[in-house]
């Protein structure tokens, strides 16, 4: 009797072992929430054509950024998922003064490869592809407003610690390059890209702490 019972509580705990055998398992479901911090070198390039002559001007400064990034990953095998990653934020340039407010927004797939892909424990690294949109409005000395958008490419890896079955913490450490065409600008309610242009280039390194949920998978 004793025996029969102690097989029929195997056989009841067998499918939830298996579920919890790897941190990443096919069919799993990924979603985190989390805050970074990033710090960037720009390269502002500028257009003027006057009288049909063209002039450029060049010019390089850093930024930090903060962000929220929220993510989202379908595992389609044990060692490799695919993602969604939405980054709202704020840039601030090293030049900008206390008038200026800057919002960005970062959208990219993200496929993701499990290096490590223990019980608890799990080594990754990523890709990001994608576009972003940046917001500047600026008060001082004149009202700006520039919209600047384009292309953005990322490349990742972070360690993701299990505190449970379903909750967890991620430690990510991000490279991120863009390229940004102006769209549209006015100062002081006047449109400049008549005669104005620019393209705005930025790449740096993005810490990030997220906390971590899992769902499904074991199949």
């Amino acid at each position: 009797m004793l025996r029969r019972s102690l097989l029929l509580a195997a056989l009841a705990v067998a499918p939830f072992a298996a579920s919890i055998a790897q941190y990443n398992q096919k069919g799993m479901v990924h979603l985190s929430l989390g805050a970074s911090v990033g710090a960037h070198g720009t390269e502002l390039e500028s257009k003027y054509r006057i009288l049909g002559v063209t002039l450029t001007d060049t010019e390089t400064d850093g930024a930090a950024t903060v962000s929220f990034p929220f993510q989202v990953g379908y595992a389609l095998g044990n060692r490799f998922s695919l993602g969604l990653l939405i980054e709202p934020g704020r840039y601030v340039p090293d030049s900008a003064n206390s008038d200026q407010q800057n919002a960005f927004l970062n959208v990219a797939l993200e496929p993701r490869f499990y290096i490590v892909n223990a019980n608890r424990v799990a080594w990754h690294a990523s890709m990001q592809l994608g576009a972003v949109a940046l917001h500047i409005t600026d008060k001082d000395p004149d009202d700006v407003d520039a919209r600047y958008s384009g292309g953005a490419f990322g490349l990742g890896t972070g360690v993701a610690i299990g505190l449970g079955n379903t909750i967890g913490l991620g430690f990510d450490l991000r490279y991120l390059a863009t390229s940004m065409e102006l769209k549209a600008m006015e100062i002081n309610n006047a449109s400049v890209t008549d005669f104005y242009s620019a393209t705005l280039r930025t790449s740096g390194v993005i810490a990030q702490l997220s906390l971590a949920f899992r769902f499904g998978g074991g199949k």
